[in-house]
C-alpha cells in the first residue's frame, strides 16, 4: 500500500533545504604560476608504551581543546561472504559499552561537549582540554568494551539494506563498484561488494570475533594534537590503555591483480539515463613514499590530477564542451593503487568522449610535457602542500606516515625540494612506465542504447555486461504463463487482507514517527477518506505540538503548507497525488486514470525474485514496482520525478508488514531515499474507518 510518499519528498525537501552563494571565479584562463613558498614543519614527539602503542604528541596551545585518534594499522580483511560488516563495524560499535547503553554514552559524551566517531580501523574524538580524565575514559570504555547489541544490527542492516537500493540508482555508486569490480576481481579485499546475500549472512558474534582479533595494542597508533604538554599525554595514555593487551596480528599477504591484457570495455545498463558515467582504468603498483611517486603526482596533474589546466579538463570540457569536468586520479597505496581517467558526458557524446579520453591518455605516454605546464603543476602543487599545513593535524599525521609506511624521516620536509627538481623527462618517464592505455578497462554506466558504440573500444568487440553490484549481468526472465500484472497486484492486495475488504475502506488515520535527515524527529498523523463523496488526504507533520508541514489532496486539488508558506499542487505533482492518495487500491484502477501498466517478468536482486510492473503517464507518473515473488507483497518502489536540478529517483522500501484491524496489513516501517537522503517512518497506530471531519480537506 502507497502511503505517506508525497509528505515524505515535501519533508525532506524542508529539511536538506539550503541556501549558498557562490564567489564568481573567472574561469576562462588557467591562473598564473606564483613562486613555491617557504615550508615550516610542525614538530611532533613520539613514544612508545610498554604493550606496543606508538603515541604521536602535536602540541597546539591556541585553543584548549585536545583531539585523540586512535589508528589500527593491520591488513585489509577479505570479508567474502560477509562483506558489509567492517562498514557497519563502527556504528555498532559506538552502540552500547559493557557499562552503557548507547543512550547512557552518548548521553555521557554530550554532557561534557565532546565528539567522538568509530570505524573498523580508527577512533578519533576531542574535547575541551579540562574534560580530558572523562573524555579518555569514554574513548577506552568504547575500545576495550563494546557490547555490539543485537538490536542495533539489526537496525543497522535494515539502514544498510534501504541504502543498497539507492545505490542501484546512484551512477557513481554503481561505477566505483563495477570498476573495483574488474580492477581487482571480487577475491581480493579492494574488490568485495556488499549485497543484501552478505548484509544478511552478518551476525553479532562476527564483530565480536573481529574485535578480540585486530584490537589490540601492538597493532595501534595514537595521535594526540592539542593543548596538552607531551609528557602529560603520555601520563594519560598509558593510565587509560597502559593495560590493554597485546596479542599476535594475523598477516594475510594479498597478491597484486593483473592489468587486462588489452582493452576491455563493461557496461551498467541503467535504463532512462541520460549521461553516461565513464572511467578508463587498470591498477598501478606503487606503494606510498615510492621514489616515482611525487614525479608521478605531477604527470597525474598535468593530465587530470585537479587544477583547471589539467589537459582533460581543458579537451573535454573547454574545448569539445562534453562535460562539466573530466579529470584523473593515481593513487598510491600499499597493497595495490589504481590509475583512472573519468568524465560524466552526454549520451549521444559517450563514444566521442572516451575517443578523446585515451588521445590524452595515450599522448602523455609519447610526448614530452611542455616546460610551461610543468612550471605551472609544480606550483600548484606546492600551494596545495603549504595549505595542508594550517592544518595542526597534519605534522601528526606526517609523523605517522613516516612510521606507518617507513618513509624517510626527512621525506615530507624535503617535499618541496624534490618537487621542484622534476624535470620534463622524469614526467615522461614516470608516463611511459606506468599508463599502460593498450592494456586498460573501460567501465561506462549509461543507457543501454550506447551499447553498440562502445563495441569499437574493446579489442574483442564484446561489451560485458553488469549489474548494479558488479556483477554480471542476469537478464529478466518472463513470468509465468497467466501470470500479468492484475494478478500480481492482486496477489498483492490479498496478501494484506484481499482486495475487497480494502475496497471497503471508508478511511484509515495513521499515526508514527518520522527520523529526518540529520537526526531531527518529527511526529506524523495522516488521515484518507476514500467515500466518493468526500474524499481527502490529509498529511500533517508536528513538532512539539505544532504542525509544520502539512499537504492536502482532493479530487479538486492540493497543496502544501510548510510553516505558513503555501503552495499549490498542479500538474504532474496532482496527478500522481490525486491516484495514489485517494483510492485504497489505486494500482488496480490505473488504467481509470490512463496510467498505462506493464509487467515486465521476474527479476532476481541480491537472491530474491520479484515481478517488476511499471505505472506510466506521460512525464507525470514514472513508477516501477518490485513485488516479492514468494511473499507476494509490494518490496520497494522506484520513482522519478523532475525537480529544478534535473530528474530525481526516489526509492520507497516497505518493512514489517503487521495485521491490524479487520485484518488488513500495513508496513510499520518505511523507508524514503531522495537521492542520498534518507527518511524512516515507524507507524505507531492505525485506526480503521474513523469518524472524520471532511472540514480538514477543505483546500482554502
Amino acid at each position: 500500500m502507497k502511503t505517506l510518499k508525497n509528505i515524505f519528498v515535501t519533508a525532506l525537501s524542508f529539511a536538506i533545504a539550503s541556501t549558498t552563494t557562490l564567489a564568481q571565479v573567472d574561469r576562462s584562463h588557467a591562473p598564473e604560476a606564483g613562486p613555491a613558498p617557504t615550508i615550516e614543519l610542525g614538530e611532533s614527539t613520539m613514544f612508545k608504551l610498554t604493550n606496543g602503542i606508538r603515541l604521536i604528541v602535536v602540541e597546539n596551545h591556541r585553543q584548549p581543546k585536545v583531539s585523540w585518534t586512535l589508528s589500527l594499522e593491520h591488513k585489509p580483511e577479505f570479508e567474502g561472504p560477509k562483506a558489509g560488516m567492517i562498514d557497519l563495524f563502527g556504528d555498532l560499535m559506538q552502540s552500547g559499552t559493557s557499562l552503557k547503553s548507547k543512550a547512557e554514552f552518548d548521553e555521557a559524551v554530550d554532557f561534557i561537549g565532546a565528539s567522538l566517531s568509530t570505524s573498523a580501523k580508527r577512533i578519533r574524538g576531542s574535547s575541551l582540554t579540562k574534560h580530558t580524565d572523562k573524555f579518555l575514559s569514554l574513548m577506552a570504555e568504547v575500545i576495550l568494551s563494546p557490547s555490539f547489541p543485537e538490536s542495533e544490527l539489526e537496525r543497522l542492516r535494515t539502514q544498510a539494506l534501504s541504502g543498497l537500493l539507492a545505490s542501484e540508482n546512484s551512477p557513481s555508486e554503481i561505477s566505483d563498484a563495477l570498476t573495483r569490480t574488474i580492477n581487482f576481481t571480487n577475491n581480493h579485499p579492494y574488490g568485495e561488494i556488499t549485497t543484501a546475500e552478505t548484509l544478511g549472512s552478518i551476525t553479532r558474534e562476527d564483530f565480536q570475533e573481529y574485535h578480540s582479533t585486530y584490537f589490540h595494542p601492538n597493532n595501534a597508533y595514537l595521535v594526540v594534537v592539542g593543548d596538552i604538554d607531551s609528557s602529560i599525554a603520555l601520563e594519560k595514555a598509558n593510565k587509560y590503555f597502559g593495560n590493554w593487551e597485546r596479542a599476535v596480528i594475523p598477516y594475510k599477504r594479498w597478491d597484486s591483480p593483473d592489468r587486462p591484457k588489452d582493452i576491455r570495455v563493461c557496461l551498467a545498463p541503467v535504463e532512462g539515463a541520460v549521461q553516461t558515467s565513464i572511467k578508463v582504468t587498470h591498477i598501478i603498483n606503487m606503494p606510498p613514499g615510492h621514489k616515482d611517486a611525487i614525479a608521478a603526482s605531477v604527470m597525474n596533474n598535468i593530465l587530470g590530477g585537479g587544477a583547471f589546466s589539467g589537459r582533460l579538463m581543458q579537451n573535454l570540457r573547454e574545448d569539445k564542451a562534453f562535460t562539466y569536468g573530466a579529470r584523473s586520479s593515481f593513487s598510491t597505496d600499499p597493497l595495490v593503487g589504481t590509475f583512472t581517467a573519468y568524465a560524466d558526458v552526454r549520451n549521444e557524446v559517450t563514444d566521442s568522449a572516451i575517443v578523446e579520453l585515451l588521445y590524452e591518455i595515450k599522448r602523455i605516454t609519447i610526448e614530452l610535457v611542455d616546460s610551461a605546464s610543468l612550471a605551472l603543476t609544480k606550483n600548484y602543487m606546492s600551494g596545495s602542500f603549504a595549505r595542508t599545513l594550517e592544518n595542526p593535524n597534519t605534522a601528526a599525521w606526517f609523523a605517522l606516515n613516516i612510521k606507518r609506511y617507513k618513509l624517510p624521516e626527512d621525506y615530507y620536509s624535503t617535499y618541496l625540494q624534490k618537487l621542484s627538481e622534476i624535470t620534463i623527462e622524469d614526467v615522461f618517464r614516470v608516463a611511459k612506465k606506468y599508463i599502460h592505455p593498450d592494456q586498460i578497462n573501460i567501465s561506462c554506466v549509461g543507457n543501454p542504447s550506447i551499447i553498440e558504440s562502445l563495441k569499437q573500444f574493446s579489442t574483442s568487440g564484446i561489451v560485458e555486461l553488469y549489474d548494479a553490484y558488479g556483477r554480471p549481468l542476469i537478464e529478466r526472465s518472463p513470468a509465468a504463463e497467466g501470470v500479468t500484472a492484475n494478478s500480481v497486484i492482486t496477489a498483492h492486495y490479498d496478501a494484506l487482507g484481499g482486495v475487497k475488504a480494502f475496497s471497503k475502506l471508508k478511511g484509515v488515520q495513521l499515526n508514527g514517527s518520522v527520523e529526518m535527515p540529520g537526526g531531527m524527529n518529527l511526529q506524523f498523523s495522516q488521515t484518507n477518506n476514500y467515500d466518493k463523496k468526500a474524499r481527502g488526504a490529509r498529511t500533517a507533520m508536528s513538532m512539539s505540538g505544532y504542525d509544520i508541514m502539512v499537504n492536502v489532496v482532493t479530487d479538486k486539488g492540493g497543496f502544501s503548507e510548510q510553516i505558513g508558506s503555501k503552495s499549490v499542487y498542479d500538474g504532474p505533482e496532482l496527478i500522481r497525488s490525486q491516484w495514489e492518495e485517494l483510492d485504497p487500491v489505486f494500482m488496480l484502477h490505473a488504467s481509470e486514470k490512463g496510467i498505462t501498466t506493464d509487467l515486465h517478468g521476474v527479476e532476481e536482486i541480491n537472491g530474491v525474485k520479484y515481478h517488476v510492473i511499471s505505472f506510466s503517464l506521460d512525464e507525470s507518473i514514472n513508477m516501477t514496482c518490485y513485488f516479492d515473488f514468494n511473499l507476494e507483497t509490494l518490496s520497494f518502489s522506484k520513482s522519478t520525478i523532475d525537480g529544478s536540478d534535473g530528474p530525481t529517483t526516489i526509492t520507497t522500501t516497505y518493512n514489517k508488514y503487521i495485521e491490524y484491524e479487520n485484518g488488513l496489513s500495513f508496513p510499520i516501517e518505511v523507508i524514503t531515499l531522495v537521492g542520498p537522503e534518507q527518511m524512516s517512518t515507524r507507524l505507531g497506530s492505525i485506526t480503521i474507518n474513523p469518524e472524520i471531519d471532511t472540514s480538514i480537506f477543505n483546500l482554502d
